[in-house]
């Protein structure tokens, strides 16, 4: 499955409110408005949404120099504060932001890439985003690192980057700080080998940590996970959790209490799978891999979401080129089984990098090019999955819409995404729901194509030069 691009809107910029754009109202939803800098190509955003506010955070290129840019809500996204440049006096390009959010503490990271080095840099709000401390490198400065993740619990917040080493291998590296980021601990190698370990995902809770990855130094990708009890202190030995003869990658982690879910895309029956896998043990170990998708044509890029004993999962179904679908499966006995996957776009676009959350509703969101461009479409059910709503066109807007990102928070639902006109100009749009679990519009058709090449484009950047 290959992705595509990126994209751009006009906008009026109107005296003393946050501007919105030249479109109709999508039912259920408010008009998108522009919350990044108009005369900068902004791209890729983020989306937190807490009860402490709206957080989103990008990245913007002014006059060939890309920074990492963060704005909030504190009104429910009713209206935005002029955004902060938190990489303004980082010497490079600025690439794969990442940031957590915990009461009034605010923790974002990045990597700076320049002349064949990359670095890993955060920074830290403690009034809630209002302002921002210095960045600091938190990688080896002889080593190139990139693709940061952070997690945080409490007063402890967590790290990971891949980290090239002399052999030019890639390696998993985890840090931590036990007060707020007022100090980091020294670097841990999760992984030593002598091949190349993919970008891992970070995910806290309580006491634990959840660390995964994908890595070849069996000769095939495998998906790793390795568990800490203790804040970070100590970790278990990584467990193959695809142990597989096929290529594993894309994992996607959930920590519920003792239980620990993960998803992957796998391709040992001749074709991408969706796989997943859960430990009831906090992780020691790992029961046999589900087929989830159970299709006879490629399936990719899952992402899934845990309610109580339910599991849904959602991810791109290649229908036959160029029409991609949204597929979702979902599991009402914590995994054991999953029913027959059903089509949620079913149309002739190419409908791809589906989020999904669920509140006890469950939403998903995706890009679609039926329309004839590409548009942010949204669908929700309210019976555990057995039926959907028609979906609604969010964006709807005469230009195009990629990069979308989902959060929810008291039956309200938060999108934002990336809007350009095909030129070298974009903007960062916002759009939550207007009312309370929001009925969604009639039918529209949906698009897209996914953006991998953003990461590839970030790991040539970097000098990781990362292949899966």
């Amino acid at each position: 499955m290959k992705v595509l691009a990126f994209v751009i809107l006009t906008i009026f910029v109107m005296s003393g409110i946050v501007p919105s754009f030249a479109q109709s109202t999508s039912p259920g939803f408010t008009n998108p408005v522009n919350i990044s800098n108009t005369s900068s190509d902004a791209q890729t955003p983020n989306l937190i949404a807490s009860n402490d506010g709206v957080f989103a955070l990008w990245l913007e290129t002014t006059s060939g120099k890309t920074d990492v840019f963060f704005s909030k809500s504190s009104d429910g996204g009713s209206t935005f504060d002029n955004p902060i440049n938190l990489s303004m006096n980082i010497t490079g390009q600025s690439g794969y932001t990442q940031f957590a959010q915990s009461g009034k503490d605010v923790y974002v990271v990045w990597q700076a890439s320049l002349s064949g080095t990359a670095y890993v840099y955060l920074t830290k709000s403690s009034d809630g985003g209002t302002s921002f401390g210095k960045p600091v490198m938190i990688s080896d400065n002889t080593k190139l690192a990139a693709f940061p993740q952070v997690a945080v619990s409490d007063n402890h917040v967590y790290f990971s980057w891949l980290e090239k080493s002399d052999n030019n291998s890639t390696n998993v590296v985890f840090s931590k700080s036990d007060d707020n980021a007022a100090s980091i601990g020294v670097s841990l190698y999760m992984t030593h080998n002598l091949g190349n370990s993919g970008i891992p995902k970070l995910v806290a809770a309580g006491n634990q940590v959840s660390l995964a990855w994908e890595d070849n130094s069996k000769g095939n990708f495998d998906v790793f996970i390795a568990k800490s009890d203790d804040y970070g202190a100590s970790f278990s030995l990584p467990v193959d959790m695809s142990a597989s003869t096929g290529q594993s990658g894309t994992p996607e982690i959930i920590v519920s209490k003792e239980n620990v879910y993960a998803v992957w895309m796998d391709n040992t029956a001749g074709i991408f799978d969706i796989m997943f896998a859960k430990s009831t043990d906090g992780g020691k170990s790992f029961g046999t891999p589900v087929d989830v998708s159970r299709q006879t044509i490629d399936s990719g890029y899952p992402q899934f979401a845990v309610n109580g004993n339910n599991v849904y999962v959602a991810w791109t179904q290649t229908i036959a080129s160029p029409n991609y679908d949204i597929y979702f499966a979902k599991s009402s006995n914590n995994g054991d089984t999953f029913d027959t996957p059903i089509n949620i776009s079913k149309n002739s676009g190419a409908s791809g990098w589906p989020k999904i959350a669920s509140d006890g509703n469950i939403y998903i969101s995706w890009v679609d090019s039926t329309p004839g461009k590409f548009d942010v479409f949204i669908t929700k059910s309210s019976d555990g999955g057995v039926t959907f709503d028609n979906s609604t066109d969010v964006s709807n807007s005469p230009t195009e819409s990629y990069e979308s990102q989902m959060a929810t928070l008291n039956n309200v639902i938060y999108l934002t995404w990336q809007e350009g006109n095909g030129g070298t100009h974009h903007t960062i749009a916002f759009s939550k729901s207007a009312t309370f679990v929001p009925e969604f519009g009639p039918l529209a058709s949906i698009a897209l194509l996914v953006s991998i090449i953003a990461i590839l484009g970030i790991s040539t950047r970097s000098n990781l030069k990362l292949k899966f």
